[in-house]
């Protein structure tokens, strides 16, 4: 009977000191060094997840995080395969989309979001 007990001694032994002796491994991201970019015009457009935007220069884009995908602005797609690029043009229109009316600055903001404009002005 003496040896169960001291199995169970040891056994207990062995196991408080491998609980005490646990290693938790914590990564956190190596922060980036600041960058310094030029205030060069080259559009491009980049990615970070979900997200895509226009930068002035790759150097910007990188800089923020977000990964290069092409030269030139991000377009806004419209239904598959359609993009469509539109001015800042101030020229509101009241625009619906099956029940649901929405004010945009001008047609082609309206049309880029799925809505059809209606009238010139607000809602």
């Amino acid at each position: 009977m003496s040896m169960i007990i001291r199995y169970f001694v040891v056994l207990f032994a062995v196991l408080v000191a491998a609980a005490s002796c646990t290693v938790e491994v914590v990564e956190r991201p190596v922060p980036r060094p600041p960058q310094a970019c030029t205030f060069e015009r080259a559009p491009v457009c980049a990615r970070r997840g979900p997200v895509e935007r226009t930068f002035d220069n790759a150097c910007l884009a990188r800089a923020s995080g977000f990964q290069v995908l092409h030269r030139g602005s991000c377009r806004i797609a419209v239904g598959p395969g359609r993009p469509i690029a539109c001015t800042r043009e101030f020229a509101p229109v009241c625009a619906v989309r099956g029940r649901f009316a929405q004010t945009f600055s001008n047609a082609c903001l309206a049309r880029a979001e799925g809505f059809r404009p209606i009238r010139p002005g607000r809602c």
